[in-house]
């Protein structure tokens, strides 16, 4: 059986010795298609339910409007604060969760693409990345209601959520490749991220509210030292008015320096085996 890595044997000389495509190199297909893939297999994750991806919302929803107000009580918080920064925070959660997760399995659940070579690994990593994204999308109308229902108001400095956004984004694209890769691999790396994720969402401020007393004390390692919270911060502050610390553009600045150069070396030397190891 062909794979998407084996040269066709009527190809060309000059394609025969094409090297492996990657990161920055001319694209199979144009994003236009890669977007239509991702689109449609949105769409049919839904199929036969009566209010498709509506269900999305429902269950942050009901969350928030269940447990908002209990929480906001729990943390001595105004619900008129807290509940905003609690959806924001578990929507942009959801986000990054899902791009995690997804990363190690996302060859495993497209073998047959792959052996077939209906689609390259980079362009299965990018429809993967843009259905987490058009779900994500999705849930933000949970955040326009609370914020309509609270009267938080935007301002010009929101628009920093989008750059936060790309950064999200381009860090679960380079996270799909080095996890998607020893994923195929080891098949427990999924395992780890469960019982991982578990962990970071407590550890992480979402249900509770970060006080500025803590940034010096001992829970105050759950915030310096844990990267979700940074991560999440680029997307989350902008939206809520509030600053984002050089600290943290700083490291989330470094992590995707770190996990482009990591995907770059991992894709070149072990894309190859993909295909053997799914």
């Amino acid at each position: 059986m062909q794979s998407i890595h084996e040269p066709s044997v009527n190809a060309s000389p000059d394609t025969r010795n094409r090297p492996e495509l990657g990161f920055f190199q001319k694209r199979k297909r144009p994003i236009s298609s890669v977007f239509f893939y991702a689109a449609i297999q949105f769409l049919i994750g839904y199929r036969r339910t009566a209010i498709g991806p509506l269900w999305m919302l429902v269950g942050p929803a009901l969350f928030i409007a269940v447990l908002g107000r209990l929480y906001a009580h729990i943390n001595q918080a105004q619900a008129h604060l807290f509940i905003p920064f609690l959806t924001v925070g578990l929507v942009c959660w959801s986000l990054i969760q899902v791009l995690i997760m997804n990363s190690s399995t996302v060859f495993q659940r497209n073998r047959a693409q792959i052996l077939e070579g209906v689609l390259s690994l980079d362009d299965i990593v990018v429809i993967d990345v843009l259905k987490a994204v058009l779900a994500f999308m999705h849930q933000v109308l949970i955040i326009v209601v609370v914020f309509i229902l609270y009267d938080v108001h935007l301002h010009s400095g929101a628009l920093l959520s989008l750059v936060g956004l790309a950064i999200v984004i381009a860090n679960g694209i380079w996270i799909a490749h080095i996890f998607g890769i020893l994923g195929a691999r080891y098949r427990d790396v999924s395992e780890v991220f469960n019982a991982v994720l578990r962990i970071a969402f407590l550890a992480t401020p979402i249900m509770w509210m970060p006080t500025d007393g803590m940034q010096g004390g001992a829970l105050g390692a759950f915030l310096i030292f844990n990267p979700f919270y940074h991560i999440l911060e680029v997307l989350r502050a902008p939206l809520l008015g509030q600053p984002i610390s050089a600290l943290t553009w700083g490291l989330v600045l470094s992590m995707t320096a770190v996990t482009f150069l990591t995907a770059k070396w991992l894709r070149s030397r072990y894309g190859r085996f993909v295909p053997l190891w799914v």
